[in-house]
C-alpha cells in the first residue's frame, strides 16, 4: 500500500465516523433517481443530479445499468444538472465507458463549471479517454482556472496513452492559480519516467508560495526518475520548509531517490527529532530508505504508532510493513494496535504485523477480515489486498472474500477477487 493509499484510509474513517453506511441505493432508490431526472421542474433535477452524483462517488449505487439514462441526461437544458451527470459518468469509471462520447462533447459546453466537471470525469473513464486527450491539452489554455485545473488532472488519471500532454503540463506549472500548478504536477508525477523531463521546471516550485504546490513539486520529482544531482540539493534544502506537510513529503521524495540521496541522510538524520511527529516518521522512512539504518529510525517509528494522531500511527505502521523481519521488535506495539480505536489503523497495524513477524498471522487475519466489513469501501478494499498479500495462510478468510464479490464497490469487488486468487494459491491468468 502507498503512503497516499495509507492517509486516505485514514482520513476516509476519520470523515465516516457514525452511522453504518445510510447513503447506500438499492434499485428502487436507484429508478427513483432516475425518474426525478425526468422531472419538469428543473431544481428537482438538480437534486436528483446531486444525489446521483454523491451515491457514484462514495460507489454506493449501482448505476451500471444506468448509463444510458445518465447519458440522455446530459443533454439536460440545465447546466448544474450536466455538470453533476457528468461526474457521476466519471465517478462510474470504466464501466460507464459508453460515455465518453458524451462527457467528451460536454468540453465545449459554454459553461466554464460544465467544462471543468467533463474534463474532472474524462479522468475517470481512465485509458477508455484517450480519445479526449487533444482535447483536454486543449482546455489548458481556458480562460477559466477551474477548466484548466481539472483538465490538468483529467490527463494524469487518463494515465501513460495521455504522455503527449506532458509539454503543456509543463507549461502549466508557472500559471497564476496554484490549484492549477498543483494538479499540474500531480498529473507529471503519474507519467513516471516519462516526464522527467519536467524536473528543471518542478525545482523552482519547491519554494511556491502555496504549502501544497511546494509539497506536491517534491513529491513528484521523487516519481519522475529526476537528476538527482539537480532534485537532491534542492529537496536537501527544502527540509528546513516552514510548513510540516511540506517537509514531510520533501523526506518522502528523497526516499525514492534511495543512495543517490545520500548527501540528505545528515539532514534526515536531524529531523528524527523535528518538533512534528509526522516528519519525524516521513524522515525515518527516508533515512532507511537511503542508508538502511533500521537500528537509528526503529525508536522512532515505534514512538509514532503510539501517538495521538491516527495519521501518524498509520504511516510508522505502514513504514514499519516495508521494512519487513529487520524491525520484528516493534511487533508487539504493532498488535497492541490490533485494538486500536481507529479501523483503519487496526488494519494497516495487521497489515504491517504480518511483515514483520509472519508468526503473528493467526493474530492478524481476523482483524482483517473484520475489515472487510467495514463501513468504508477503502478499508474494504485494503483488507482484502492484506489478505491477499497474506496467501494461503489466509484461506480461512475465503468466505468473507467471496462475500464481497457481490460488493457495491467495482474497485472492492476487484480487490476480493485477486485476494481470492491469492490466498486459493493461484495464478492469475497471463494478459496478452
Amino acid at each position: 500500500m502507498s503512503r497516499a493509499a495509507c492517509a486516505v484510509l485514514v482520513l476516509g474513517l476519520v470523515a465516516a465516523a457514525g452511522p453504518a453506511r445510510g447513503g447506500r441505493a438499492d434499485d428502487a432508490d436507484v429508478k427513483g433517481l432516475l425518474a426525478n431526472l425526468r422531472k419538469p421542474d428543473p431544481d428537482d433535477r438538480r437534486k436528483a443530479a446531486a444525489a446521483v452524483c454523491e451515491l457514484c462517488k462514495g460507489g454506493d449505487g449501482d448505476f451500471g445499468g444506468a448509463v444510458p439514462a445518465l447519458i440522455d441526461a446530459l443533454k439536460d437544458k440545465d447546466a448544474v444538472v450536466r455538470g453533476e451527470i457528468a461526474e457521476s459518468l466519471g465517478f462510474i469509471g470504466p464501466d460507464a465507458r459508453a460515455a465518453v462520447p458524451a462527457v467528451r462533447g460536454l468540453l465545449k459546453d459554454p459553461i466554464p463549471e460544465v467544462r471543468a466537471k467533463a474534463a474532472f470525469a474524462l479522468g475517470g473513464f481512465g485509458e477508455d479517454a484517450r480519445a479526449a486527450v487533444p482535447d483536454l491539452i486543449g482546455l489548458f489554455k481556458d480562460k477559466d482556472e477551474r477548466v484548466r485545473a481539472s483538465a490538468a488532472a483529467g490527463v494524469g488519471e487518463i494515465g501513460p496513452t495521455a504522455k503527449a500532454a506532458i509539454p503543456g503540463l509543463i507549461g502549466l506549472l508557472k500559471d497564476m492559480d496554484p490549484e492549477v500548478r498543483l494538479n499540474a504536477a500531480s498529473s507529471l508525477g503519474s507519467f513516471g519516467s516519462d516526464a522527467k523531463s519536467a524536473d528543471k521546471s518542478l525545482v523552482p516550485l519547491l519554494k511556491d508560495r502555496d504549502e501544497g504546490v511546494r509539497g506536491q513539486a517534491a513529491e513528484t520529482l521523487g516519481k519522475i526518475d529526476a537528476d538527482p544531482k539537480l532534485a537532491v540539493p534542492a529537496l536537501t534544502a527544502a527540509l528546513a520548509d516552514k510548513h510540516p506537510g511540506v517537509r514531510g513529503d520533501v523526506a518522502h521524495a528523497l526516499a525514492k531517490f534511495k543512495d543517490k540521496a545520500r548527501p540528505a541522510v545528515p539532514a534526515l538524520t536531524r529531523m528524527l527529532k523535528d518538533a512534528d511527529p509526522g516528519v519525524r516518521v516521513h524522515a525515518a522512512e527516508a533515512v532507511y530508505e537511503i542508508d538502511g539504518n533500521v537500528k537509528l529510525v526503529l525508536p522512532v517509528l515505534v514512538e509514532g504508532l503510539k501517538h495521538d494522531d491516527p495519521f501518524v500511527r498509520g504511516d510508522a505502521a505502514h513504514t514499519l510493513g516495508e521494512i519487513g523481519p529487520p524491525a520484528k521488535d516493534a511487533a508487539p506495539t504493532l498488535k497492541a494496535l490490533l485494538k486500536d480505536e481507529n479501523a483503519g489503523i487496526r488494519v494497516h497495524a495487521a497489515e504491517a504485523l504480518v511483515k514483520v513477524d509472519k508468526a503473528a498471522v493467526k493474530e492478524a487475519i481476523p482483524v482483517l477480515v473484520e475489515g472487510l466489513k467495514g463501513e468504508d469501501k477503502t478499508l474494504r478494499t485494503e483488507a482484502a489486498e492484506a489478505l491477499g498479500g497474506i496467501g494461503p495462510a489466509a484461506k480461512d478468510a475465503a468466505p468473507a472474500l467471496t462475500a464481497l464479490l457481490k460488493d457495491r464497490n467495482r474497485d472492492v469487488r476487484l480487490a476480493a477477487a485477486e485476494a481470492l486468487r491469492k490466498v486459493a494459491g493461484r495464478t492469475p491468468p497471463k494478459k496478452d
